[in-house]
């Protein structure tokens, strides 16, 4: 097939596929308006599209926001619990990589106190708001597009393309310095496939979702990872934008892909092998090529197809990651003190978190850092790949706000939608362990002013730029039980 033929055939399935998204969308926009039977959407996947929306924007004050005022926010949500962390201690004093929050009254200096929140219909959620000052944030967020990126960490990218060891960010950043250019042919990550034929990553594209808009904006149209042109030398960017092939494999689809959405069926000693690198991938420069990255995994590697982890890779866990996150197991642990509605101290209605998991049996063993540009979405989905589900899922969120949404055991459950910020932490223990949960969407400028560009730290203009159109969660899970665990986790 010459050239010519297989760009009018790409063109071509690139129409049928956007018409048949249309399609898609106008039936979903007649349903609403004409009062045709939608009952086959369960409650989680409604609330999903209402915040998928584009056209009309979604009402983002329907999310529960937990930086209100406490009078407020406990006044309008009566199902919501305040709580102190364990002891009333601060979260600095568990560990020091929180960073220390100070204000001043009457020119005084003064400890800030920190509280937790609990949900009366989500049973083993804790929130902790603003866990982070800006300083401590700033750190995290450099460790997880730098340090952590790092082989033998394992990302998104590692399928199709032959990543340094080193990792791509390094790459971006010589770029962004000027310590090299475009024109250095070095600079440019080549395709796996036109290297060798051996795939040593994981797919990121093995979203079962049932949804029929999987992969589309609310328009309809396809978020695809990129053009895919087919550059005439293998180091060097493509001038010529073609459309993708719907042949192609795999579809590049813009919806972020949860940990699982089933209990897993592969049995431990089925050959768990790793999706073919395609030789379709675009050559990007390394600005552009850091956005398709989607995640990395920690610890215990992931193997997506199968949705279990390859018990047989397990890279060292970062240090500072053990220690944070042991040290929020730690502070949820015993946390108590049940406040009232008005947010005075009372006496409360059970007194303390009712699902805590000891601190000294947390061992930190798997984690996955999820990449969101603006428009990804993670869709609905309930993790139970760790063999341990008694131990908390923490969760920790940097740069642009989203909508969580929380739902219960089956979507039949209509989910609580919540608005997470940069610095909280979620925490799921207990029933929360197998509640359907997902993130159907980024909200635009909400990127707190200490992450935007800084005059007097010109150093961070570089992870400024990234987050000008990103979210970054970091979530830490424990895969065996506590007897069965084999990391060492460092002392703090």
């Amino acid at each position: 097939m010459s050239n010519r033929q297989r760009k009018i055939m790409e063109r071509q399935a690139e129409k049928n596929r956007l018409l048949a998204a249309a399609k898609r969308s106008s039936s979903a926009t007649n349903s609403s308006t004409t009062g045709e039977n939608t009952t086959a959407r369960t409650p989680f996947r409604e609330s999903e599209l209402q915040f998928l929306a584009r056209h009309p924007v979604p009402d983002f004050s329907l999310a529960l926001d937990f930086r209100r005022p406490v009078e407020d926010l406990l006044r309008d949500h009566p199902k919501l619990k305040r709580v102190r962390l364990n002891g009333g201690r601060r979260l600095s004093q568990f560990s020091e990589l929180f960073g220390v929050k100070e204000t001043e009254v009457d020119g005084q200096e003064q400890k800030q106190e920190e509280y937790a929140y609990l949900h009366e219909d989500h049973p083993g959620l804790i929130y902790i708001p603003a866990a982070f000052t800006p300083a401590a944030q700033r750190t995290l967020i450099k460790s997880c597009l730098k340090e952590y990126s790092r082989h033998p960490n394992k990302s998104s990218l590692d399928t199709h393309y032959k990543v340094p060891a080193s990792g791509l960010w390094d790459l971006h950043e010589n770029v962004y310095l000027n310590k090299q250019s475009l024109e250095d042919p070095s600079v440019f990550v080549p395709r796996k496939a036109d290297v060798d034929q051996q795939a040593n990553g994981y797919g990121s594209d093995d979203d079962d979702d049932d949804n029929e808009a999987e992969g589309q904006d609310s328009n309809g149209k396809k978020q695809e990872n990129g053009p895919r042109p087919k550059p005439t030398q293998q180091h060097q960017p493509a001038t010529k934008k073609s459309k993708p092939s719907s042949t192609t494999n795999p579809p590049q689809r813009r919806a972020m892909v949860p940990i699982t959405d089933e209990t897993p069926t592969v049995p431990d000693n089925t050959p768990k092998n790793d999706p073919e690198p395609s030789s379709q991938v675009p050559i990007l420069p390394p600005s552009q090529l850091i956005r398709k990255m989607r995640w990395i995994t920690l610890g215990y590697q992931y193997h997506w197809p199968s949705k279990t982890y390859h018990f047989d890779q397990n890279a060292p866990f970062p240090k500072e990651l053990c220690i944070l996150s042991k040290a929020v197991v730690a502070a949820v642990d015993n946390s108590g003190e049940v406040e009232g509605k008005d947010g005075r101290e009372g006496e409360g209605e059970g007194g303390r978190f009712e699902y805590p998991y000891p601190a000294e049996d947390f061992v930190a063993e798997a984690g996955v850092i999820n990449y969101y540009q603006l428009k990804d979405r993670l869709m609905g989905h309930v993790d139970r790949s760790e063999l341990n589900k008694h131990a908390p899922l923490v969760s920790f969120s940097f740069g642009h706000s989203c909508i969580y949404l929380l739902g219960g055991p089956t979507r039949e459950q209509s989910p609580t939608p919540i608005l997470l910020q940069s610095g909280d932490i979620l925490v799921m223990t207990g029933p929360c362990r197998s509640a359907f949960h997902g993130v159907p969407r980024i909200i635009e400028d909400t990127l707190p002013e200490y992450l935007q560009k800084d005059l007097s730290d010109p150093e961070w203009d570089i992870y400024a730029d990234y987050l000008a159109e990103a979210r970054i969660n970091l979530n830490i899970r424990q895969v065996y039980p506590p007897k069965s665990s084999t990391s060492d986790t460092p002392a703090e």
